[in-house]
C-alpha cells in the first residue's frame, strides 16, 4: 500500500475522521454566510447541511474515480462502504462531529442564533445516540471485517 493510499484510508479513521467532521462543521455557518445566505434561517442552515453531509458522500465518489489508488486501498473502501449500508449507526455518528462542529462555531462567534442552536443540538442528540449505537455494534463487527484498516 502506497503513502497516499494510507493517507486517504486514514483520513476516514478514527481520530482524523472526528476532526475532519468537526472542522466542516464549524465551517458550514460561515460558509453560508460568504455565500450570502441568512444564517439565522434554521430552514437555510438545515439545507446547508444537508448538502454538507450530501458532499461527503459524493467527494469520496470522485476521489475513488480520479486517483489511482491499490486494490487494496480501493477493497478497505468498499468494505466501509457495505458497513455503511448495513448499519445506520455508522452514518449517523458523523452527525455527532459536524454537530460539535456547528455548536462549537455558535458558541466561539457568540452569535447565539435559535437556527444554530437547534440544527446544531439536533445534529449532537441523534449523532450520540447512533454514536452509541455504532459503538455497541463495533465488538461484533471487527471480528468480520478483512481489511485491518477500515476501522
Amino acid at each position: 500500500m502506497t503513502t497516499l493510499d494510507k493517507a486517504l484510508i486514514s483520513i476516514d479513521r478514527t481520530p482524523f475522521d472526528f476532526v475532519l467532521r468537526a472542522l466542516l462543521g464549524f465551517a458550514c455557518i460561515p460558509l453560508l454566510a460568504w455565500l450570502h445566505q441568512d444564517v439565522r434561517s434554521v430552514w437555510i442552515l438545515t439545507v446547508g447541511l444537508l448538502l454538507l453531509l450530501l458532499s461527503l458522500r459524493i467527494v469520496p465518489v470522485f476521489l475513488r474515480k480520479l486517483l489511482p489508488l491499490s486494490s487494496e486501498a480501493k477493497a478497505v473502501w468498499a468494505e466501509r462502504r457495505q458497513l455503511a449500508k448495513r448499519y445506520d449507526s455508522f452514518q449517523w455518528q458523523k452527525m455527532f462531529f459536524v454537530g460539535l462542529g456547528l455548536g462549537g462555531y455558535t458558541l466561539f462567534s457568540g452569535e447565539l442564533f435559535r437556527s444554530a442552536i437547534a440544527v446544531s443540538s439536533f445534529c449532537i442528540l441523534a449523532g450520540a445516540i447512533g454514536l452509541v449505537r455504532w459503538y455497541l455494534q463495533v465488538p461484533k463487527v471487527r471480528n468480520g471485517l478483512v481489511n485491518k484498516y477500515v476501522l
